[in-house]
């Protein structure tokens, strides 16, 4: 088990941003161990109450007395340093810790940490790892993902093995604290503008986490932004590939409603065959890495046949939510161009008769950066209904708006507000399936639509 062993026993540990994915499954694990736990975040949310249920404190408002008896504090990038939530700690000279050094020091603890890195696709794979490692007789892994696993029913699970299955964000360059012994490096695209220039930045930055891997990086063949990082690391390479016979690659591969079954292939031979129940061929390459992180980790085939079948998706990744009207409601996390090509890709291959998307985009600075490749993946769908930018950590740049990302489509338009946009959609009387994207608060409009809540 992740004993936490860097930590004195009985720690006293204050968690600042403690409602993000990530940092509320590092203080479930933290709370496990036997540390007593609190934590700040500014609003309430499910993963709070869901925090609190587990007899975590959560406060969302700064008060002197929260800090009385912390020995450290554990904090995430979106914390800044003037924000007195951590200056004030500071000046008292508590201990303090960065997210990814907390997760790093704990991932040590384990023989076969395996971490799962690139632009996106990573929760899903981390996904598919688990409930692979999950099928195999006497692993029982460590899991921290990016999403709800449904294997798991959480994005955390605190394992007694030694299999550490991880999910590594390259922003901020917080990967670049992890250890793993295995990296998946699934794609390589500019993104985060606000920390990364351009690509090649982005790409400096997948090199030195390669660099990292105690035995070797599982790269992707097909991503052109990856396989330079491919040739500039100095790590023990393998590639996989949808196109080309490489280390771990498919065969015979066949397509039903956007759903497909293929042969594994190794340079051994046939590994498994296996029939997805996810859709997708960029689902293809997800589960050809999973897989060959699998087969180094020592797996068996049948239990990645099992493992891959057995998965059918991650928390709001294509998650079927209910029916709003005549429409089918999906929720999907994409939050980028080549996310956003995947899903509608996907969607058309299933046989709606008409494919709606609300798009919220997340921060100005990627809507800026990327904005033709916005207009151009989202230009795939039939209608497209554009919300307000969401900011996360980041002030409007001028004329970079969801009002005018719409008037740049010809196929969208732009309520902005929640409330106006499910009250349009609960009066359509559209068919088909209806997309609702984006990394934000949009999941909220969701919830909206399968109520009766909507004006």
């Amino acid at each position: 088990m992740n004993k936490l062993l860097f930590l004195e026993k009985k720690s006293k540990l204050f968690f600042l941003g403690i409602g993000g994915i990530s940092m509320s499954s590092l203080a479930l694990a933290a709370k496990k161990n036997g540390h007593e736990v609190t934590g700040y975040d500014a609003a309430a949310s499910n993963i709070t109450r869901t925090l609190e249920e587990n007899g975590i404190a959560v406060y969302h408002s700064f008060d002197k007395k929260h800090y009385d008896g912390v020995s450290l504090i554990v904090y995430t990038g979106a914390i800044h340093d003037d924000d007195i939530v951590l200056s004030y700690p500071r000046s008292l000279g508590i201990p303090e810790m960065k997210r990814p050094t907390f997760l790093g020091l704990m991932m040590k603890e384990s023989r076969n940490p395996i971490g799962v890195s690139g632009t996106h696709g990573k929760s899903t794979t981390t996904g598919m790892l688990s409930s692979i490692f999950l099928s195999e007789e006497g692993r029982d892994p460590t899991i921290l993902a990016g999403a709800v696993v449904p294997a798991v029913g959480s994005a955390f699970r605190l394992g007694e093995g030694e299999d550490f299955l991880f999910e590594a964000c390259e922003y901020q360059n917080s990967f670049l604290d992890f250890y793993p012994r295995i990296s998946l490096i699934l794609n390589v695209e500019h993104d985060h503008a606000d920390f990364f220039p351009d690509l090649r930045a982005v790409q400096d930055s997948f090199v030195k986490f390669a660099d990292r891997s105690e035995e070797c990086a599982i790269i992707n063949y097909d991503s052109p932004g990856a396989r330079v990082v491919a040739e500039e690391t100095k790590t023990k390479t393998y590639y996989f590939s949808v196109t080309e016979k490489k280390d771990f690659w498919c065969e015979n591969l066949t397509e039903e409603k956007g759903f497909f079954s293929f042969d594994i292939m190794t340079k051994n031979g046939c590994f498994t065959s296996v029939s997805l129940s996810v859709a997708g061929i960029h689902n293809v390459s997800n589960a050809l890495a999973a897989a060959g992180a699998a087969y180094l980790s020592g797996i068996s085939a049948e239990s990645v046949k099992k493992g891959l079948e057995a998965f059918r998706g991650v928390k709001r990744r294509f998650e079927y939510r209910g029916k709003c009207g005549k429409m089918q409601v999906f929720d999907d996390y994409a939050h980028h161009p080549d996310e956003i090509c995947a899903t509608l890709g996907s969607a058309k291959k299933m046989g709606y008769e008409k494919i709606t998307v609300v798009f919220q985009s997340h921060t100005f600075s990627r809507t800026e950066a990327l904005w033709d490749d916005f207009v151009s993946a989202l230009s795939l769908a039939d209608s497209v209904i554009v919300a307000d930018i969401y900011p996360a950590r980041e002030k409007p740049i001028p004329k970079i708006t969801g009002k005018a990302l719409a008037e740049d489509l010809e196929n969208g338009m732009y309520l902005g507000d929640f409330d106006a946009i499910a009250s349009y959609l609960k009066d359509s009387t559209d068919g088909g399936i209806l997309l609702v994207m984006g990394a934000g608060d949009i999941v909220n409009l969701t919830d909206l639509l399968l109520t009766d809540k909507a004006k």
